[in-house]
């Protein structure tokens, strides 16, 4: 991701931009709240009548079907805006938001950033790019989960996440952000262990070394050609 908050072709669904600015969005007094880990901020289908920008931990944007069945579309992190892609609709949340670890974000009404998109080209082109990102993100994931085997899905989830947030590094590329087995399992919709004999293959194999919830891609051209191989 350059500094403008470019990512590749197909941006990862894990979704952090720390150098985005709300202070416009948060100039009227937006109060600030605390989630404790699987918290629901709020429920698909509840009324929008805020929006949350994340200054801290990280949120999962989880789609219900009528029968009750989950699918994870992506985990916003830092800077990151959550609520706002049903804020111009119907008024009412499109998916549920859980906090995957504590979050701390800041509240700010729907009419705050309806006005605030009005007056101010930087909020409009940042709410832009996330509500775009969100979209690329949500049309993979539907490519992903209909086409491609477990394996497939968590090396193609890694190369995003290299291509979007990967530093050249001694031992390859290093993943500048963290995230857990869970976290991977839930945007693959895979069980943890399934996920976790993926990795640990990936390790064995040496195309990876994970380090706690850190990764670094040892062979970035291999690993490449095996998500191509979708």
């Amino acid at each position: 991701m350059n500094k403008n908050g470019d990512t590749a072709t197909s941006p990862s669904a894990w979704i952090e931009v720390p150098h985005f600015a709300w202070k416009t969005l948060t100039a009227g007094g937006a109060p600030t709240v605390r989630f404790s880990k699987g918290q629901t901020l709020f429920s698909q289908g509840d009324p929008v009548n805020h929006v949350l920008v994340v200054e801290h931990g990280r949120v999962r944007l989880v789609l219900l079907s009528e029968s009750g069945h989950e699918k994870h579309m992506a985990i916003v992190g830092t800077h990151g805006l959550v609520g706002e892609c049903s804020a111009f609709l119907d008024g009412r949340h499109s998916v549920t938001a859980v906090a995957s670890s504590d979050v701390v974000a800041r509240q700010v009404e729907r009419q705050q950033l309806l006005h605030c998109i009005e007056r101010d080209p930087e909020c409009l082109r940042q709410v832009l790019w996330l509500m775009n990102v969100k979209l690329r993100v949500l049309a993979h994931q539907n490519l992903l989960l209909s086409q491609a085997t477990a394996a497939q899905r968590v090396i193609h989830h890694l190369v995003q996440l290299a291509d979007t947030y990967g530093e050249a590094h001694a031992a390859g590329v290093a993943i500048r952000i963290s995230f857990t087995h869970q976290e991977m399992a839930n945007i693959a919709g895979l069980s943890r262990v399934m996920t976790s004999n993926v990795l640990t293959q990936l390790q064995d194999q040496g195309m990876i070394e994970m380090v706690k919830s850190h990764c670094v891609i040892r062979d970035p051209d291999g690993l490449r050609r095996r998500a191509l191989a979708l």
